[in-house]
């Protein structure tokens, strides 16, 4: 059994009930992280602010989410306590107070995630868009350090049906969040991801990190899904195409390892905290073999990307 299998304090069922996922398994999850919470458990308050963040077994609440978040620190969550400095940008001192945390808090501007991100168009047909700064430095290091001891290789659909499967075309790393992985953080780089893109954040496929070390590349490919192969027509059917990919760079200290767009003649590397999206159909909506890109190898360093696919129904 795993750990969480074995946890049997309110908090560990609620994940358990989480990671099942049924409406019924969550509303039992949200009382017993509620239940939790008056007793002073902070982990279950720092539970209840993502999943008041996105909106999950209790109403949609940014500034909610944030006042649980403080709540939590201050009650001695060590994941809240990341996430505040986090997001103001600054570190706390091992000591810090109420006040600290609610000052913390305080520099954290809601409208700089829920607004549309400034574009700097790359390519007209297919659309390849560049963002500067999407996320900050602080930002990109927590989320590097959710992965961190959870990667596994990297998968690909394979040909015959919708399963992913590991590929010798694809050589890196990847962490993909279950629903009950997502903290506030997370939920709400995906918010901001979608508001640039302009889509509800349902539409949002499970977020990934990639990891990719000396060497390691994904060999030229299409992120669409091939509406003649039956199975992947299928997948189409039930939850959409993937309209956009939407990558964000976490890090910068290596060498090489650019995304690059063959049929464009496009290189692409970004800074820390840098985003580049794309389409993946033309104007008729159907898929552009266009699109056909690559992520190349590092010579030097390890890179760390966010990896983020949009599909066009809100079935994911």
């Amino acid at each position: 059994m795993t750990g969480e299998m074995e946890d049997h304090t309110p908090v560990g069922a609620a994940l358990i009930a989480l990671r099942a996922g049924s409406p019924g398994d969550v509303a039992r999850a949200v009382g017993l992280l509620q239940g939790a919470a008056r007793e002073g458990e902070a982990e279950a308050v720092c539970r209840l602010a993502a999943l008041t963040g996105a909106g999950v077994g209790v109403p949609q609440d940014w500034e909610g989410a944030f006042d649980l978040l403080v709540q939590a620190a201050v009650g001695g969550s060590a994941g809240a306590r990341g996430q505040l400095q986090a997001l103001a940008g600054r570190e706390a001192g091992p000591d810090a107070g109420p006040d600290v945390w609610r000052d913390l808090r305080r520099s954290v501007r809601l409208q700089d995630w829920t607004a549309p991100s400034e574009k700097r168009p790359l390519n007209a047909a297919p659309r390849v868009v560049a963002v500067s700064r999407f996320l900050p430095p602080a930002i990109c290091n927590w989320l590097i350090g959710l992965a961190v001891g959870r990667l596994a290789p990297a998968m690909v659909y394979s040909r015959g049906d919708a399963a992913p499967v590991v590929s010798v075309a694809r050589r890196n790393s990847a962490f993909e969040f279950a629903f009950v992985d997502c903290d506030l953080i997370v939920h709400l780089t995906r918010a901001r991801i979608a508001a640039t893109i302009g889509v509800p954040a349902q539409v949002l496929e499970s977020s990934q990190i990639l990891n990719y070390q000396v060497g390691e590349a994904f060999a030229p490919h299409h992120d669409f899904l091939d509406p003649a192969n039956s199975a992947h027509a299928a997948d189409i059917i039930a939850r959409g195409q993937r309209i956009v990919t939407f990558l964000v760079y976490l890090n910068d200290d290596f060498d090489g390892a650019e995304t690059a767009f063959p049929r464009l003649g496009l290189n692409h590397r970004g800074k820390t905290g840098d985003a580049l999206y794309f389409s993946n159909l033309d104007g008729a909506g159907g898929v552009d073999r266009r699109t056909l890109h690559a992520g190349l190898a590092p010579t030097r360093g390890e890179k760390w990307v966010l990896s983020q696919w949009i599909r066009n129904l809100a079935r994911i």
